[in-house]
This record gives C-alpha cells, structure tokens and sequence, in this order.
C-alpha cells in the first residue's frame, strides 16, 4: 500500500512539473531597445557642444542595449520654428544587441540656422523601439580647420 501511495505521489509530481514547465510563455519578447545620446556636437574637438555647421558633420555618440537586436537607426532633425527636415538611417549596426553608436551626420549645405531637435531612434528586430533626443543647434561657419595654414615646408 504504501509503495502505492509513493508511487502515485511522484507520477502527481511528475506530471504537475511536466505541466508547469511545459506553460512557460513561449513569446516572451526581449527587452525593448535603450539608447542614450552621449554625444552631440560638431566634431572631436567639441564632442558636445550641441552646435552643428551647415555643410558640415555633426559628431554624434551614444550607448544602444536591444536584446532583441538591432533593425535600424535613424538620426531625424527637424526645426524646432520652421519645416526643414532631413534624416539618416545607418544599417552597420543591423543585427548588433549592445553598440556603441558613433558616427557623423552630414548636416545639408541648404539647412536654414536655427534651432533644431534631434532624434535617434532604435528599432529591434523584434519591432520595438527607443527614442533619445536633444536639441541641437545649427549656424554658418565653415565647422573644419583649415590645414593649409599649417604647411610644413
């Protein structure tokens, strides 16, 4: 009686963690994508100044998490007092869990000045997203050292 007993105790147990294990939830997504801006400027010598020069390269820095890895990026900046947009996505970092973003946007030659906001937006694969922003600056002003003082002749 008593192997009985035992016996229909552990196929109880058995089959209740059978059960219990076998209910996980299959679709459980990833994380959705963190990013942080760490830098925004207009160049190495002032990493973030939060300035950009119209014709020129904007540097931008941030840290992106996306368990779900990452789809695309794309860096938008529209005018805070007016209708000038541009936009750019960058693909390297497709399929990349954790980056550290570092790249240059061209800033367009026909860019009004003004002010300006910024947006970087992370898409995982799995469709979720992250947004940073930050409010950026744009002004005339060449932005590049001129080289040609400084030949060594």
């Amino acid at each position: 009686m008593k192997r009985k007993l035992f016996l229909g105790a552990m196929l109880f147990l058995s089959a209740n963690v059978l059960f219990f294990s076998s209910c996980e939830d299959d679709n459980d997504k990833p994380l959705a994508p963190t990013v942080e801006i760490t830098e925004l400027g207009s160049g190495h010598d002032n990493p973030n100044d939060k300035t950009a020069y119209i014709g020129a390269e904007a540097h931008i820095g941030a840290e992106i998490t996306a368990d779900g890895l990452i789809r695309d990026i794309t860096v938008e900046v529209h005018q805070e007092d007016g209708d000038f947009k541009f936009s750019e996505i960058y693909s390297k970092y497709v399929g990349v869990k954790n980056a550290t973003f570092h790249e240059h946007l061209d800033i367009p030659s026909d860019a009004p000045e003004g002010e300006y906001h910024l947006h970087l937006v992370v898409r995982d694969q799995e469709g979720q997203t992250a947004m940073a922003e930050s409010e950026l600056t744009i002004i005339e002003g060449s932005g590049e050292h001129d080289d040609d003082d400084h030949d060594d002749h």
